[in-house]
């Protein structure tokens, strides 16, 4: 792993990513550009879960131009370690999860740090709709949520995303868990706090 930076940033952007050496510059890019323009100090780092293409070798080029750490880990474990392996190495006042497929809008970043701004201790997004996935897909999700919801005495929100934004309050409950086998969303949900969804 590159070094941290020093001192500790604002905020932490942690990027999961599995064989995303096209996207990957893209979605750097993107979040650096954003926080510019938010006249935010941040780090970004991306998590590498065992990649066989060139996902780090194309991180690595933008090492020298913006503040950048890359988590290489030892094989592909899944992306729910993956969020976890990068919240650990995070430094931020807040947490960003976002993906590196370019499939979450950066745009919404803004949005995301106002809440926090305004006291929300995690901001979260949600889809707006499902008409662009397969019905047998969308219907499986919504059986899925409902089934879960029943099961639960934690309400998880369906169509919520794992792009979201947490106070480090939140990631340091998160991270104290004991869980091994991790189901995200529903952890976040469970440990409380202040939360504000964005469609």
């Amino acid at each position: 792993m590159t070094p941290p930076p020093h001192p500790a940033p604002e905020l932490s952007c942690v990027i999961p990513a599995y064989n995303e050496e096209g996207n990957i510059g893209l979605v750097i890019e993107a979040i650096a550009s954003k926080m510019k323009r938010l006249d935010r100090d941040y780090e970004i780092i991306v998590v590498d879960d065992g990649s066989r293409d060139n996902t780090v070798q194309e991180a690595c080029t933008f090492l020298t131009t913006y503040p950048l750490r890359i988590l290489e880990l030892s094989r592909n474990f899944g992306k729910e370690d993956a969020i976890m392996a990068g919240m650990n190495a995070s430094l931020g006042k807040a947490v960003i999860i976002i993906d590196a497929d370019m499939q979450e809008p950066v745009h919404t970043l803004r949005t995301f740090i106002e809440h926090w701004d305004e006291g929300y201790d995690m901001v979260y997004a949600v889809r707006a709709h499902r008409d662009d996935e397969p019905a047998l897909k969308a219907l499986g999700s919504r059986l899925f949520y409902w089934m879960l919801n029943h099961m639960s005495s934690v309400r998880i929100p369906p169509h919520a995303r794992d792009f979201r934004l947490m106070d480090r309050k939140v990631v340091d409950a998160v991270c104290s868990l004991p869980e091994r086998n991790r189901f995200m969303k529903g952890l976040f949900n469970w440990v409380g706090f202040k939360t504000k969804e964005v469609e």
